[in-house]
């Protein structure tokens, strides 16, 4: 199997133009809405020809990352006429492995343990090798509360889901 790169089938521009920048954003916004921390997106389709993009994204127990793995699934699938990851539609690895593949081909996304994604440092060695990190501000909630000095701060419960609608939260019952 020959994963150089041609780099004539290299899209040029930053990252955040990528014709795959939609689908990393759905995947980054859906492990947002599931508490998800750490998470990068990294363009590696000048590197390999095996993927253009790794996501990767931090969980902190196996319920978390299992959630975080479903909700991607569940997203990606809604925006994306029916997607679903290659094979059978399953992920490979379980949340009791530490570790969560969800391979789109273009992309792939490893849902992680803080202690696996520390042991495997996918993140460094795609840095290493030049990955380009893409922007993800537009799709991230904050997770500092607002400050007490703004005019809306006192509306905000914590204001950890400021920007968030009713409908868009997940836990909303």
């Amino acid at each position: 199997m020959d994963i150089t790169v041609d780099p004539s089938d290299v899209q040029a521009g930053p990252p955040h133009l990528d014709d795959l920048a939609p689908l990393v954003r759905t995947i980054a916004s859906a492990a947002d809405m599931r508490k998800a921390e750490d998470i990068v997106a990294i363009r590696v389709s000048k590197i390999t020809a095996v993927t253009s993009f790794v996501v990767i994204v931090s969980g902190n127990s196996r319920p978390q990352n299992q959630a975080i793995a479903s909700s991607i699934q569940d997203d990606v699938a809604e925006a994306c006429d029916g997607m679903r990851t290659r094979g059978n539609g399953v992920p490979e690895g379980t949340a009791d492995s530490g570790w969560i593949l969800l391979d789109y081909g273009d992309v792939m996304v490893h849902v992680m343990t803080p202690k696996s994604r520390l042991f495997y440092d996918i993140e460094g060695q795609w840095r290493e090798k030049g990955g380009e990190y893409m922007d993800l501000s537009d799709v991230l909630l904050p997770n500092a509360p607002i400050p007490d000095n703004t005019p809306d701060a006192e509306a905000q419960l914590g204001g950890g889901m400021a920007g968030v609608e009713e409908e868009d939260d997940p836990f909303w019952s």
